[in-house]
């Protein structure tokens, strides 16, 4: 079983990248922010339907909840992968997994103890703007120098993919990557 993690500043191409390694490479995704997402959506039903992604509120919600333990989205997160793992009828066939956003120095701690591959995910600020203009994020300068985004580029990855191109650029870039992750 391959267990990899991607980092990297908001729409970057995380999600891309993510969604190509589940289609390509049978990758089951998890993320950090899903109980985030799952406890706004819970709380907060009015902003969580808008069309747009309400980003002030998921960060908020994220780092309240942090304050009273640092690692209740991690340890939430990896549950869920222990639970998701027990469901599975066929232990011969474990799937990868790939967890879509992570961010946060003990986030990164824990994947790196448990032997996740990290693969970090760049595009320049001005794609990365343009991309959240297009998918109707929600979004100020704060936001964009919010802690959560301030980590990424500190940690120590495996691999890097630049993605300020095509949807195509970017497959090859992982391609690359996963050829030489495979004949590990």
């Amino acid at each position: 079983m391959l267990k990899v993690a991607l980092c990297g500043k908001a729409r970057a191409g995380k999600d891309s990248v993510s969604d190509y390694l589940a289609r390509q490479y049978g990758f089951v995704r998890f993320a950090f922010g899903d109980g985030i997402r799952k406890v706004c959506r819970e709380l907060f039903p009015d902003q969580m339907a808008q069309a747009h992604k309400p980003r002030a509120l998921l960060q908020g919600v994220g780092q309240a909840m942090r304050a009273f333990n640092p690692d209740v989205w991690v340890n939430a997160t990896m549950r869920d992968i222990v639970d998701y793992r027990l469901q599975q009828t066929d232990m011969r066939r474990i799937p990868n997994i790939v967890i879509t956003d992570l961010r946060q120095p003990d986030e990164y701690d824990r994947l790196r103890s448990e032997g996740f591959v990290i693969i970090r995910v760049i595009a320049s600020e001005d794609v990365r703007r343009q991309r959240m203009l297009d998918a109707g994020d929600t979004f100020d300068e704060r936001d964009l120098m919010h802690e959560t985004e301030m980590h990424t580029d500190g940690f120590a990855v495996d691999y890097e993919i630049e993605n300020n191109g095509s949807l195509a650029e970017l497959y090859a870039k992982v391609d690359e990557i996963m050829a030489e992750v495979l004949a590990e």
